[in-house]
This record gives C-alpha cells, structure tokens and sequence, in this order.
C-alpha cells in the first residue's frame, strides 16, 4: 500500500512538474490567428486572417492585450531587481529569466540616515529605494556616488558605496 501511495505521489509531482514547464496558454486572438496559418487553401486563408486580424488589432489598441518584445520583458526583470516577485503569467515561457542580473552598478541619487545607523538610499536606476539593514558604521552615501548592489545568498541584497565595505540592504520602493 505505501509503495503505491508513493508512486502516486512521484506521479502527482512529476505532473506537477510537467504542468510548471508547459507554455503558457495562447491568447484566443492567438489561437485565431494560429488556425488561419493552418489552412491550406490561399484564398480561404487570406479570409480567416481578414476575420481574425481587427479583433486582436482592436483589442491592442484599446489595452485588452498587449504584446511586449523580449528586450521590453529584459527591461522589466532590471527594473525589478530587488523585488520578490510571484510568478506572473506574462513572464510565462519568457527565456530571458537567465537576462535578470546579479547585480547592478549604478548612481546615488540621494540619501539619507533614517535612524540606528541605517540609511535610505535612492539610486538612478530607476528611482529604486533602496536600505540598509544593518548598522553601517563609517557607511558615508552621498549624492553623486557610484554604488554597486549584489545579489546575495538566499534572497538577499548587499549594497556597496565606491570603495566602503558591503552591508546587506533591501529594496524598498
């Protein structure tokens, strides 16, 4: 009896597993145009692209749908770097996740001492906000300065400032 119910339960994480990997389903605007490039025929071909087209045309233009390039999606993962994300269904079957950096090299737009020997520190790259989270004895962020942010182990950001010793950090706005 155990051996089946852990057959099972190797059968339900292996179709669990399967299901992670599968493409993310196609829009019906896609799927409409997918069966008009099925049909043989030209002629009846040209007329399921004219019934198929205004559809997903009209719902481009109005926000229904929207259709985002490779480097637009590589913009979007830099632009949330530091953030926890869920799983969202836009970055289904996106093979530019190895694209997400490792870290950032960027400007100090401001900062400021918010108390305990933390800091609250905007950077260029997209006006993220960064803080330390730990004290940061002789930590002196200035405006204008080079600061450079590292993925860490286990979820974890350290924030270097030109030349100051690393101290762990998380975004915050």
């Amino acid at each position: 009896m155990r051996a089946i119910i852990s057959l099972l339960a190797v059968g339900l994480v292996a179709g669990a597993a399967d299901a992670a990997k599968a493409p993310a389903p196609l829009s019906p605007y896609v799927n409409a145009l997918d069966q008009c490039r099925q049909v043989a025929d030209a002629g009846q071909r040209l007329a399921c692209y004219d019934r198929a087209v205004p559809p997903f045309v009209t719902a481009s233009r109005s926000g229904q749908i929207n259709i985002v390039d490779r480097g637009e999606l590589r913009q979007a993962r830099r632009s949330l770097f530091g953030f926890s994300m869920p799983k969202l269904p836009f970055f289904a079957g996106d093979q530019s996740a190895g694209d997400t950096p490792d870290q950032i090299d960027t400007t100090i737009k401001s900062a400021r001492e918010v108390g305990y020997g933390t800091f609250r520190i905007v950077v260029t790259e997209g006006n993220a906000v960064w803080e330390t989270t730990e004290q940061s004895m002789g930590l002196d962020p200035r405006s204008g300065q080079k600061i450079t942010i590292r993925r860490g182990p286990l979820g974890s950001f350290f924030l270097r400032v030109e030349g100051q010793r690393s101290v762990k950090g998380r975004r915050v706005g």
